[in-house]
């Protein structure tokens, strides 16, 4: 999926076809080498890749683990600001190599993996039901809500508003429509959407293996 010259090659290319994106590009480039220093510096357990960009402001908070791959692209100033929030000094969230996130809020005690190529719009996405049910809830500790880790494929695209909630996996290629709830998980190679969610397609260009 990376075109010929690798990385730099695929960037320079970019840049051939729309010139006019040169210098926010550049702007959020060496924004993005200015959260690989300060939020280090700050005590924050972040990591980034090469060809870190960044458009807009990105918040984060907690005492977790947060690596991102090469080539990722943060888009803070298009939807609504990026916020990622761990809960635990043991979360790990993990965003692969190519991906990007465009307002989306990520909430993670344990972890959260989104692989290579996948893309996220501003969907909400937790490993964590954050409370229990019981009347005294706001008296109990995070760790005491359900939690499992969230597994997100290489190259799922996930649309506005949507929900995804913890112990869901999606499997590579899959597309989650707008305004959609995932409780369960979704297979390899589908288009599901609603509320409650179901399958509406199969992935155009996939070879169909059931």
């Amino acid at each position: 999926m990376t075109e010929p010259g690798g990385l730099l090659g695929t960037l320079l290319a970019r840049l051939r076809d729309a010139p006019h994106l040169a210098i926010p590009g550049a702007l959020a480039y060496a924004r993005g080498w200015y959260y690989k220093i300060v939020f280090p510096l700050l005590g924050k357990r972040f990591r980034a890749g090469r060809f870190f960009r960044v458009y807009g402001p990105l918040y984060l908070a907690g005492r977790g683990r947060v690596e991102f791959g090469d080539d990722v692209i943060i888009i803070s100033n298009a939807i609504k600001p990026v916020y990622i929030r761990t809960l635990s000094p043991d979360a790990v969230i993990r965003l692969g190599d190519h991906a990007g996130l465009n307002g989306t809020s990520i909430q993670c005690i344990e972890s959260v993996a989104i692989g290579d190529w996948s893309n996220l719009a501003d969907a909400y996405i937790t490993d964590t039901a954050a409370h229990t049910l019981d009347v005294d809830r706001r008296q109990r500790p995070a760790e005491a809500a359900p939690h499992a880790p969230v597994s997100i494929g290489r190259n799922v695209w996930v649309s506005v508003q949507v929900v995804i909630t913890h112990g869901v996996s999606i499997g590579e290629n899959a597309v989650i429509g707008a305004c959609s709830l995932v409780r369960g998980d979704v297979p390899a190679n589908r288009f599901y959407a609603g509320n409650p969610l179901r399958e509406i397609s199969h992935i155009p260009g996939v070879p169909e293996r059931d």
